[in-house]
């Protein structure tokens, strides 16, 4: 319902861009787009999310929370050079509501047409959809490949940019690079509390557009800056005098699974292809990570679509996978229950976070208008065991081998 209401007003207020008549200063336009979205599944073992910053997960009855989303955009233009832009997303997202869901609050320098500089909150480039994933209706799915992109926490960073654009040949070649500062809150599972974690981030991307090809090559670097809170008590145990009398290789282990100054590096290359007609995309990435609760893992997808007239017809297929993460575990010298399970329970972390994920998903769209398209998607997912770090997994019981996940769903923009 609040959805609903947040919908209505925003068509009230703003059914039509705002904008004062150009070159003159300053200029201000407000946008928007949003999602009325709905899915449910055909399993109550099992809940799914449509990324791992949502707490809520749709099950065998069907909700309303996981693409549903209203997002406004300030853009004020101060002069030919000067711009600055301010865009809010309203959506289901762990942490708090305003600061958390503040995506983009930036002032851009353009020195030449072709040469922009950023400061203050960007979106987080790191792959082909980052920067725009909340905008369902400038992608073909009800939402971003699951296995590629559910996964990835950081919405948004707080730093600087510099774009470069040159023309090769009859394309476009960007260069641009990214720095900065990244918070983010992401929710515990089993738990109604969530966890924040700060990382310095860094990277860049070389981007391609060529006709009715599209080709991105991006890295980014990223450094925890603190420990995760949710392991800090089990970092206690094990740094305990009293535990590693008993368990003598236990305070070695402290590093292995403490997060913070750990590097995860993300590598990826995309290709895109759209005549009009046929529409293809296909993406792959590696994160190499030496944190147990982000383990690394190499995920990619393919998707192909054709258009008749208004109605797009798609197919879409996804796989992700963590590599092997293995923790060396002595055995206690003497077998006290309480330190056997807290073996047990450290052997066991890995496992937690691990994806181990396939789909298959065929979908409709249909344009109604030049600003409004509905969406209708089945995917079929195979998780492999303690592979469904994606999704809410139960505090006890066994998850499914597969799941049937149903979607509808009314993008707009304004």
């Amino acid at each position: 319902m609040k959805y609903i209401i947040l919908f209505t007003s925003a068509f009230l207020l703003f059914g039509a861009p705002a904008a004062f008549a150009k070159d003159v200063y300053p200029s201000f336009t407000v946008k928007g787009f949003g999602t009325l979205g709905a899915s449910g599944t055909d399993t109550d073992r099992l809940g799914f999310r449509r990324d791992i910053k949502q707490s809520a997960g749709v099950t065998n009855g069907w909700g309303f929370d996981n693409d549903s989303r209203l997002g406004l955009q300030l853009d004020v233009d101060i002069n030919k050079s000067w711009h600055a832009t301010a865009q809010w997303v309203a959506r289901n997202n762990t942490g708090d509501f305003f600061e958390q869901n503040l995506d983009w609050f930036f002032l851009r320098w353009r020195l030449e047409d072709d040469l922009d500089i950023r400061v203050g909150r960007m979106g987080f480039d790191v792959f082909m959809l980052s920067e725009y994933r909340n905008v369902g209706y400038a992608y073909l799915w009800m939402r971003p490949p699951h296995e590629f992109y559910a996964g990835l926490p950081v919405y948004h960073f707080d730093g600087a940019d510099i774009a470069k654009k040159y023309a090769i040949g009859e394309g476009i070649l960007t260069i641009k690079a990214f720095g900065g500062y990244s918070f983010f809150q992401v929710p515990i599972t089993n738990s109604s509390n969530s966890a924040a974690q700060g990382t310095t981030v860094a990277g860049g991307k070389l981007a391609y557009e060529y006709g009715n090809w599209n080709t991105r090559i991006g890295y980014t670097y990223v450094l925890t800056n603190n420990e995760f809170a949710a392991l800090q008590p089990l970092l206690d145990t094990l740094n305990s005098a009293e535990v590693n009398a008993v368990w003598p290789g236990a305070q070695a282990l402290v590093r292995q699974i403490a997060t913070k100054n750990k590097i995860v590096h993300f590598s990826s290359i995309g290709l895109a292809y759209d005549d009009g007609l046929w529409l293809a995309q296909m993406e792959a990435s590696y994160i190499d990570s030496d944190q147990l609760n982000y383990p690394s893992v190499a995920s990619g997808y393919f998707s192909a679509g054709r258009r008749f007239g208004k109605v797009t017809l798609y197919s879409l297929f996804g796989i992700s996978e963590s590599l092997h993460n293995q923790i060396e575990l002595s055995n206690p010298l003497i077998p006290v229950p309480a330190i056997v399970e807290l073996r047990n329970a450290v052997a066991q972390l890995p496992n937690s976070s691990r994806v181990d994920e396939k789909s298959v998903s065929l979908g409709l769209r249909w344009d109604v208008t030049e600003h409004i398209d509905l969406k209708t998607q089945w995917s079929h997912y195979w998780l492999g065991n303690n592979g469904a770090a994606l999704w809410l997994t139960p505090a006890a019981g066994l998850t499914p081998d597969t799941v049937n996940v149903w979607s509808v769903g009314l993008d707009f923009v304004f």
